[in-house]
């Protein structure tokens, strides 16, 4: 009596199709079947012997390999289990509700490839996952728009596509699904709600940190998580984060080693410590010139043009802003919009305001309203142009426009530049009052790591 873990192929399953018994339905084709059996298991690093279990000999699973046999869908199971991949991957044959695993990862691929029509494919195949009430179709594909409008930089239909993400599949963790937490933290950042992505960001270190903790999670969570206490002023809790990474930095990959070292450099920075976030900003540039990537090698030269402007450099800084607008052909207008501001600031310094205000403006056609943190910048810097050609109405409005854009969104240093310019603004009006109100609104001195 033949075994029930397995059904008949080849001539025999025709035999049997021929005579009215249909041959196995649960994969698509057996020998293909048997070749991604032969391909999870050398990619486990499992030998025949290790993979078999009772019902599923090493015997029988060789012949499964070669497509002689095919087992049953109860053993298929079993042995998509323990080669560590779901069983749709291996009998290439969705469950009745759900869309195909391969039809989902390419349309994934697409969208972050970018490539034309992808948005538009997403979303007919979101509405195939709704009628079929696959949840968790819906929220990967809910996850893959959402990530397009973070790279749109539609901040507002990010975060609402990643929440109904979260929302459709309970098992969406931050170890399973990272860039799902990770997007929804930028997108709540990019809309000024620091708060909220600090909590989204928190929650998924919290989660990656347990126990057993996944340190490269940990490194990708909590650099984006020190950022945003960062931009919020909340150094200290900044620093526990990146401390709690470093205490693993032995475990760490070169590329989140760079991400590291890089959001430490922003946070001394951004606190005034410059001497501190110029030493960790060289340890990046020579970590990515060791590895030739133009791109990163390029952020990195942004990086300290900037913080070599905070100390008065502007000749040193000048020479980092030409090398990364040379490596940085793919910068984002984003980025491109940083190069401009930190262009207007070295002209400031050196008192070519004609040319500050030119790129000033540029920073502005280039981020706009999608990027309030840069856009307030850019006012701050055409307020303090308009200040040195004594326009006190014009620069007054424009410090106005500035601290609308910023507040909440950047960090207690950049707030305060605005309100000691329009504090400038007022004293020269004769207004005493008013430039003695602007001083006392600029936030606290911003607090500093022991």
């Amino acid at each position: 009596m033949r075994s029930s873990n397995f059904l008949p192929v080849g001539n025999e399953a025709r035999t049997m199709g021929a005579m009215g018994r249909p041959g196995p339905s649960h994969v698509d084709d057996p020998v293909a079947f048997g070749r991604r059996v032969r391909e999870a298991r050398r990619a486990a690093g499992l030998s025949l012997r290790e993979v078999a279990f009772p019902g599923c000999s090493p015997s029988f699973l060789s012949r499964v390999e070669i497509g002689a046999r095919v087992p049953s869908p109860a053993t298929a199971a079993q042995l998509a289990d323990r080669l560590g991949v779901t069983v749709e991957q291996l009998t290439g044959r969705p469950p009745g509700n759900r869309l195909p695993g391969a039809e989902l990862i390419a349309a994934e691929v697409a969208a972050r490839l970018d490539e034309p029509g992808a948005g538009a494919r997403l979303e007919t195949m979101l509405a195939r996952a709704r009628e079929l009430g696959d949840d968790r179709g819906q929220s990967r594909l809910l996850e893959a728009l959402g990530l397009l409008a973070v790279e749109q930089r539609r901040d507002a239909r990010a975060i609402a596509l990643l929440e109904d993400a979260l929302a459709a599949d309970p098992r969406a963790t931050p170890r399973e699904r990272p860039a799902l937490h990770r997007a929804l933290g930028r997108a709540y950042a990019g809309s000024g709600d620091l708060i909220r992505a600090i909590a989204v960001l928190r929650s998924a270190f919290d989660d990656v940190a347990g126990d057993p903790p996944d340190v490269a999670l940990m490194a990708q969570m909590g650099t984006y998580l020190a950022n945003a206490y960062t931009d919020n002023g909340d150094f200290a809790e900044a620093e526990q984060v990146l401390a709690a990474i470093i205490s693993h930095e032995a475990e760490l990959a070169p590329g989140n080693a760079v991400r590291l070292e890089w959001t430490l450099a922003r946070t001394y920075s951004e606190q005034g410590k410059l001497e501190i976030a110029e030493s960790y900003t060289r340890r990046v540039l020579a970590r990515l010139e060791s590895s030739e990537h133009d791109g990163l090698i390029g952020r990195a030269h942004a990086v300290l043009a900037g913080v070599l402007l905070d100390q008065h450099r502007v000749e040193e800084a000048l020479m980092h802003l030409d090398t990364a607008e040379r490596l940085m052909t793919d910068a984002s207008p984003v980025e491109l919009a940083s190069l401009s501001l930190d262009r207007a600031r070295a002209a400031l310094a050196a008192g070519d305001i004609d040319r500050a205000e030119a790129f000033a403006r540029r920073a502005l056609d280039q981020s706009g309203a999608t990027e309030p943190g840069n856009e307030g910048t850019a006012y701050g810097l055409l307020a303090e142009v308009e200040l040195r050609r004594g326009q006190l109405d014009e620069a007054r409005f424009l410090c106005r426009q500035a601290l609308d854009r910023l507040s909440g969104t950047t960090a207690p240093l950049y707030l305060r530049s605005v309100y000691e310019t329009l504090a400038e603004v007022e004293e020269r009006a004769g207004n005493l009052p008013a430039a003695l109100a602007a001083l006392r609104a600029r936030p606290t001195a911003v607090r500093t790591l022991p």
